[in-house]
């Protein structure tokens, strides 16, 4: 008799089946990432004036870039190598905390010498507390990221979700705390305040992962796994980094905090904007390779021409909402010292639209399984990045630093745009062999 769809087990219901599945735990996660993301400058730069800010957007930027480098390091390969090897899985994962702690501790004093190299090149004293906190910061997220991947590797999304939850609703309930009682409130005081919270929630659940552990450590056979992986990511993040970071850096040291930190809100608003196209990557690249194979390139070439057309019309729309009334929204939004970098919405506005052009560019790309070129562009946008930054900081300022940036995400997308129209000319390949 055949078996009814619906038993005992599944009394919990549709609801239940649907919570469990991982990818709508991971885009409910990513969901409470991205708008504490956004929150968090929201209430910095209103708790702190628009000069602290811009430190803190310093230390932000310092700490993602050694986030960026863990991420290449641990959590990335480990997202591929988690599932091998269940039996030993206890043992894998303290030993991937423990790797992690000991390169938390690492990305920390790097932070902390790069911020005090900014102080330097600023011809300004370090402000200790400053150069503390980002390296505090840099630990705390750290090692959050890390177990937020093993949870999620380990089919435990959901206590992700709730990890992720807890330390977005207690920070902004700790920075009211310490306005309510008249605590001093700096780019120090928030960076601590963030590492704090992440902590607090990721120690409940770290510790019991640590306890887990069968057998004793194995440091060497984990790091020797994960660089068979990490030796292709890690440049990459230097890449990525040059292009952008370094002209918020350089704008930093040249311009001082307030400019950065008015360019800052300025990406923000766009950034609401990027929202959109993060959420193609769910849908776009998968329809693309089924394009290619069930059509071949002209399928696929069709395909990403209607994805095109049909996402560009709202992607504008929205870019014009945002960038025409930019002053508008950065007064309501952060505050009127910030109205004056209205202009900086506008040239970051026509970024995004290199970044569309550049992303479906990509896709078509990664549906060829021909993604080298993609690294290629990268490489072309960095050095073109360095070649005009200090120039256009120096000489135009903040509006010299928009400019930078979108010039470099213009560069790559038209190197990419002209390799994919130089590829159509020259004809199909062959889908390489894995």
């Amino acid at each position: 008799m055949r078996r009814s769809v619906v038993t005992i087990e599944d009394c919990g219901g549709p609801l239940r089946r649907l919570w469990r599945r991982p990818a709508l735990a991971s885009v409910l996660d990513q969901s409470v990432v991205s708008g504490f993301g956004f929150l968090t400058g929201i209430l910095a730069a209103r708790a702190v004036g628009i000069e602290e800010f811009g430190l803190f957007v310093l230390i932000l930027i310092v700490t993602a870039f050694a986030q960026g480098l863990h991420n290449a390091l641990v959590t990335a390969p480990m997202m591929t190598l988690a599932g091998s090897g269940t039996r030993a899985a206890p043992t894998y994962d303290a030993s991937v905390l423990a790797g992690a702690a000991v390169l938390s501790l690492v990305a920390a004093s790097g932070v902390a010498l790069a911020l005090v190299a900014i102080f330097a090149l600023r011809h300004e004293d370090a402000q200790t507390s400053v150069v503390l906190g980002g390296a505090a910061l840099a630990f705390a997220q750290n090692l959050q990221f890390t177990i937020r991947r093993m949870l999620f590797a380990r089919g435990r999304g959901l206590t992700a979700l709730a990890m992720d939850t807890a330390r977005a609703t207690s920070f902004p309930l700790v920075l009211a705390a310490a306005w309510l009682f008249g605590l001093p409130l700096s780019a120090a005081s928030v960076a601590w305040l963030l590492a704090g919270t992440a902590l607090a929630a990721t120690a409940p659940l770290a510790w019991p992962v640590w306890r887990a552990r069968r057998r004793s450590l194995r440091l060497r056979p984990v790091a020797r796994r994960h660089w068979t992986i990490a030796r292709w990511l890690f440049p990459v993040v230097f890449v990525t980094f040059g292009q952008e970071q370094v002209a918020w850096i350089l704008a930093g040291i040249v311009l001082g905090d307030e400019a950065i930190g008015g360019l800052r809100a300025a990406q923000y608003l766009v950034g609401l904007v990027l929202l959109l196209l993060t959420a193609t990557e769910n849908v776009i690249p998968t329809a693309a390779a089924r394009a290619r194979e069930t059509g071949g390139e002209v399928a696929l070439r069709a395909y990403l021409r209607r994805a095109t057309l049909a996402t560009a019309p709202i992607l504008g729309l929205l870019l014009l909402a945002i960038a025409l009334p930019a002053d508008i929204w950065l007064r309501l939004v952060f505050g009127e010292p910030f109205a004056a970098y209205a202009p900086g919405v506008q040239i970051l506005a026509v970024g995004v639209v290199f970044i569309f052009l550049r992303d479906m560019a990509t896709q078509y790309f990664r549906a060829m399984q021909d993604t080298n070129i993609v690294f290629r562009a990268f490489v072309v946008s960095l050095l073109v990045s360095l070649a005009i930054m200090y120039p256009l900081v120096a000489r135009y300022g903040v509006t010299g630093t928009a400019l930078v940036i979108a010039i470099g995400h213009g560069t790559s997308a038209a190197f990419l745009l002209f390799a994919a129209m130089r590829r159509v000319t020259i004809g199909e390949k062959p889908i390489p062999r894995p």
